[in-house]
């Protein structure tokens, strides 16, 4: 009956977000399958027995910046026009997250804890969240496979910093022109499987579903000059899979994944890296947007519970005749809290050896 319910709790709330689903808003990462509690919490706590904390740092479209101040039609500067840089795309995120146990008759965990965090500014707009994430876990198959049901609440600030618009009625009160922001209330709500042997030769599978901003929040921002403008935060749609698939002598792991993103129409990101002996990976990325919006090359390096990432993204899209690609850094730390160890208790086989 459990297994019943959350099945069409999640089917419900999907189908509500593709019915109301509006613009894109909600930022994208190259590094997506590291940083999954960043778009389902569900997915917090996701490592046994550790938690991990990850950063990441995305640097959009290098190079672009605001066009206004040229003629369309002949190309050539407009007189007194002056050009407006650092307008391309700039994210931040950061996650933090670790598994709550049971009491000593239940040492397996029964759910995650974290915090999310990110930072987006695009253009003269910018949203900052602050998220608190919680998932109750769902053993099956004999703890062979695992269920995770989260949800997240915290508060999502959007405005507009020092905006410099161009605009042609300079009494237009509908064009902010001084910094303004609103924050409110925001949750989303995921569900998020695991598998550690889906086949002989596929592990470590996975598959999730969520949805974020499911109140929709709507922002009011006035400049001081009526009227006000609402801004609504649009819900979207995240949906991803994965597994890892050893090559060979099981010293080279394939890793595919795929993530769909749904809002006024789908993303698609697929990834493909090779993990090397546990230290080196490498490999591709394809992103679409309507049409192809980029390849993705895609370095890493991992040394115990640590990883770094590095990607850029060759812009395949129009915007590659005014910019030079994307840049992203990711890493991520896994630790394990220090416990104290009961004292190992000696048994003595008489009296005679006290």
């Amino acid at each position: 009956m459990r297994k019943f319910l959350l099945k069409y709790l999640v089917g419900g709330v999907l189908i509500m977000g593709a019915i109301t689903a509006q613009a894109q808003q909600d930022p994208y990462y190259s590094h997506f399958k590291f940083v999954k509690q960043a778009y389902n919490p569900a997915a917090v706590g996701d490592k046994d027995d550790y938690i991990c904390a990850s950063a990441l740092a995305h640097n959009q479209w290098i190079g672009f910046d605001d066009q206004t101040w040229m003629d369309r039609t002949t190309g050539e500067p407009i007189q007194g026009g002056q050009i407006t840089e650092n307008v391309a795309p700039v994210t931040f995120n950061f996650n933090i997250g670790g598994q709550i146990l049971g009491g000593k008759d239940r040492p397996t965990p029964l759910g995650g804890i974290g915090v999310s965090v990110f930072d987006d500014r695009i253009g003269f707009m910018k949203t900052t969240a602050f998220k608190f994430q919680g998932a109750y876990f769902v053993p099956i198959q004999g703890k062979f496979g695992r269920l995770s049901v989260g949800f997240e609440a915290g508060f999502t600030q959007f405005g507009y910093v020092n905006p410099q618009f161009r605009f042609r009625d300079p009494n237009d009160p509908r064009i902010p022109t001084s910094s303004i922001s609103d924050s409110k209330f925001d949750f989303g709500f995921g569900a998020y499987y695991t598998q550690k042997r889906l086949t002989a030769s596929i592990r470590d599978f996975y598959v999730g579903a969520s949805m974020s901003h499911i109140n929709a929040a709507t922002y009011t921002l006035s400049n001081g000059i009526p009227p006000d403008q609402p801004y609504q935060l649009a819900r979207h749609i995240f949906v991803n899979t994965g597994a890892n698939i050893p090559l060979g002598s099981g010293v080279n792991v394939l890793e595919p994944a795929i993530l769909v993103k749904y809002n006024s129409k789908p993303q698609i990101d697929l990834n493909l890296t090779i993990l090397n002996n546990e230290t080196i990976r490498g490999g591709i990325g394809y992103r679409q947007w309507g049409t192809i919006d980029a390849i993705t090359v895609l370095l890493g390096y991992v040394t115990g519970q640590m990883q770094f990432g590095y990607s850029y993204d060759i812009t395949t899209s129009q915007i590659q005749s005014v910019s030079n690609g994307t840049h992203e850094i990711f890493a991520s730390y896994c630790f394990r809290l220090p416990t104290t160890q009961p004292p190992v208790k000696t048994y003595k086989k008489s009296v005679r050896e006290l």
